[in-house]
């Protein structure tokens, strides 16, 4: 009987059931195992390394072959640099468990050394076979970033899987990562491992080269640091960009991380963000520069038209939007010069609503840039529809309007080269694994404005670091062009303006007779003592700009511009002004027409006053005429004039000289009093003034540059 009972056993096991037997002995004695590839590298435009693979050691530990855990535990954990209590809990569980994955060479050779004490001995089962080894090391992969946190925003990292987890890291996540190989690995019945082969061989993966030079991107890391720290801001970013091609060289951002110890907590991930493309703001009056360009553009302004800037205020429906000094009359470039509010509301509504959504369109807002970084914003520009009655006046300075700094160095990229907007491009290319670069193609560049509207923005906007709100932005030996802005920022929740938070930047380029770099620098939230950008953002600027000019070689020039010449829809008064203090240069004379080479008297200015979107307006010479209907409705006292009799003009703001031209245009007389500008005058504005009749003004010392700032909502200027 025990015979048959055995033959129908056997029967059974190798006929019946031997598939099923034969696959479960290949499963227990045979495994597969990936073979993990070697990382792509990521480099920069001079095949310096940001990123690269390197071995390291995973440790693991049998539990089952561990007889005195807690002892064990208090061994291994020291050693690897992980909590005790953590490990003692995996060893309970029993089976296999990885100690630590990527140790560091120290952590490794601690835990080897630990193999030779006798107390290790004493806490492992007491067995001589192979098959109990309680430690396990395993060759793999290691993602290293040689220069840490400087340009980890861009460059991003990888998880213990070694897949990209956020920057180009996860972008190229198909390139860089290769293509796993398979081993098979072989064991006894006891579960000891006696042998192993290769299946397929892994393939590494290709190499990211990018345009970033990792000098300029050190120096901007560095800049951005020490401004955020003394100005006691919440984040800030640096972009610099080549404004012919849309290379970015640098992109540096705070607060910062080291990819080589990454963070898991919850509160540390804000720090992953790439503030230079993954953060909506609104930019205040750097993005006046836009409706001075379209103005232009479209022939609606001159560089000779003169706005009444309201001495400082202006009702705009129940609105009333203030500059942080109060102006009075003020030519175009004037306007962007002290970055009047008031100025550029009565500029936009020259442009109107349909030319402003489509001028934001053409320069690139509300669309994707064409870096596809994760975590990228398209940015904010509402469709016409949904513009409110002040829409106009808000963005025209600034406001309703979402962008990031690699679109706002878009925009000046356009004006530094003649009028083409470029696309921004952070990657060069790829390398494969047999060293061929497969460059990425370069998108051709839209033209957006002329060559002769951008020629004149160039003027402008030098005369802006010259003697404007930019003057900290100068670079000793270049000739540099810029807009500061300063512009209050939204609170996420009442999405509402924050009370005293603020946006300070500054963007611009240099030189502008060759411009090699554009530059924008943002600060979120500065505390310290200043806040306007002028004044804290504007430094920035310079001392990234003028070390970057430097390393790349850049010739120190005050020349005038390549043409030879400057814009002729620029008066003659400012051209004059524009070359003043290079009259070392032989050569500046020749470009100023004869009008402009000897002392002139004041211009006869028109006095233009736009109260309509169509543009139309009044002039000083006759009695004004009231608002058409769409403009802004501008507050002003009407009062009738009898015979004999005239409205006095509003001569606060002003300081003498233009006083004396605006009284000379008039044919009145003025009785000045004191110097500066005019704080008071009597007759009152638009009072009756009687033939004859002197205006009495009283002038009084300017006040201190950024003393008064602008009112709350109304994105400052400075």
């Amino acid at each position: 009987m025990w015979f048959v009972l055995v033959v129908l056993r056997l029967a059974e096991l190798q006929l019946l059931r031997q598939d099923d037997l034969a696959e479960r002995a290949v499963r227990q004695q045979m495994a597969e195992v990936d073979i993990l590839p070697r990382r792509g590298g990521i480099l920069d435009r001079d095949l310096e390394e940001l990123a690269l693979s390197t071995p390291a050691q995973s440790i693991g530990v049998f539990a089952d072959c561990v007889s005195d855990k807690r002892a064990m535990a208090g061994m291994l954990a020291p050693a690897a640099g992980i909590d005790e209590n953590e490990l003692y809990g995996r060893l309970v569980r029993g089976g296999f468990h990885w100690v630590k994955r990527l140790a560091t060479l120290a952590e490794h050779q601690q835990v080897k050394r630990l193999q030779a004490r006798d107390a290790f001995r004493r806490a492992t089962v007491q067995n001589e076979s192979e098959e109990c080894r309680v430690l396990h090391f395993e060759t793999e992969n290691k993602r290293y970033y040689p220069h840490g946190s400087v340009v980890a925003h861009l460059v991003g990292l990888v998880g213990l899987d070694h897949s990209g987890q956020a920057g180009l890291e996860l972008k190229f996540e198909s390139e860089l990562r290769g293509e796993a190989g398979l081993k098979i690995l072989q064991r006894d019945g006891k579960g000891g491992r006696y042998g192993s082969q290769v299946i397929k061989p892994s393939v590494p993966g290709d190499d990211i080269i990018l345009d970033l030079d990792l000098r300029v991107q050190s120096i901007a890391d560095m800049e951005l640091e020490r401004a955020v720290r003394e100005t006691q801001s919440q984040a800030g970013t640096v972009v610099l960009m080549r404004p012919d091609s849309g290379e970015i060289l640098a992109m540096a951002n705070w607060p910062k991380f080291d990819p080589n110890r990454p963070s898991r907590r919850a509160e540390d991930l804000e720090n992953l963000r790439n503030f230079a493309v993954g953060h909506l703001v609104e930019p205040g009056s750097t993005f006046k520069v836009l409706t001075a360009a379209a103005a232009l553009e479209e022939g609606l302004v001159s560089t000779e038209d003169v706005f009444d800037c309201e001495m400082g205020a202006i009702w705009v429906e129940r609105r009333r939007i203030r500059d942080h000094h109060p102006y009075g009359l003020l030519t175009v470039p004037q306007i962007l010069i002290k970055s009047s509010n008031v100025g550029i509301i009565k500029i936009g509504y020259r442009v109107g609503e349909k030319k402003m959504h489509e001028y934001m369109r053409r320069f690139g807002f509300g669309q994707p840039t064409g870096l596809g970084l994760p975590g990228e914003t398209d940015g904010l520009v509402r469709s016409l529809d949904r513009w409110g009655t002040t829409s106009l006046a808000s963005l025209a300075m600034g406001q309703e309007v979402g962008v990031t700094a690699v679109q706002m160095a878009r925009m000046f990229s356009a004006v530094a080269n003649g009028g083409t907007l470029v696309e921004p491009r952070v990657v060069r290319g790829v390398r494969e694994r047999g060293g061929r670069l497969v460059a990425f193609e370069q998108g051709a560049g839209t033209p957006v404005i002329g060559a002769e509207t951008a020629a004149t923005m160039q003027a402008i906007l030098e005369r802006v670091v010259e003697s404007g709100t930019g003057r900290l932005a100068r670079i000793p030996g270049y000739r540099v062009a810029g807009k500061t802005g300063t512009a209050q920022m939204i609170n996420p929740v009442s999405r509402s303006y924050a009370d005293g938070a603020y946006l300070a930047s500054f963007c611009g380029f240099a030189p502008v007779n060759d411009p090699k770099l554009v530059g924008v620098v943002m600060l979120y939230d500065p505390r310290g003592q200043h806040y306007y950008g002028g004044r804290i953002a504007a430094p920035v600027f310079s001392s990234v700009l003028k070390r970057a000019l430097r390393m790349l070689d850049v010739p120190p020039s005050r020349s005038l511009p390549r043409n030879g010449t400057r814009s002729p829809s620029l008066p003659d008064t400012i051209l004059a002004d524009f070359v003043e203090g290079r009259a070392g240069d032989p050569a500046a004379a020749e470009f100023l027409p004869a009008s402009a080479r000897t002392p002139q008297s004041p211009p006869a200015w028109p006095y233009v006053a736009p109260d309509s979107q169509s543009g139309a307006g009044w002039r000083a010479a006759g009695r004004p005429s009231a608002p058409e209907a769409g403009g802004p409705a501008v507050a002003r006292s009407e009062i009738p004039v009898g015979e004999g009799g005239r409205p006095a003009p509003d001569m606060r703001g002003l300081t003498l000289r233009e006083a004396l031209t605006v009284a000379a245009r008039l044919g009145i007389e003025i009785e000045p009093e004191g110097s500066g500008m005019t704080r008071f005058q009597f007759p009152e504005p638009n009072a009756v003034l009687a033939e004859g009749q002197p205006l009495r003004l009283r002038l009084v010392p300017a006040p201190d540059d950024g003393a008064a700032g602008a009112a709350a909502g109304q994105g400052g200027g400075r």
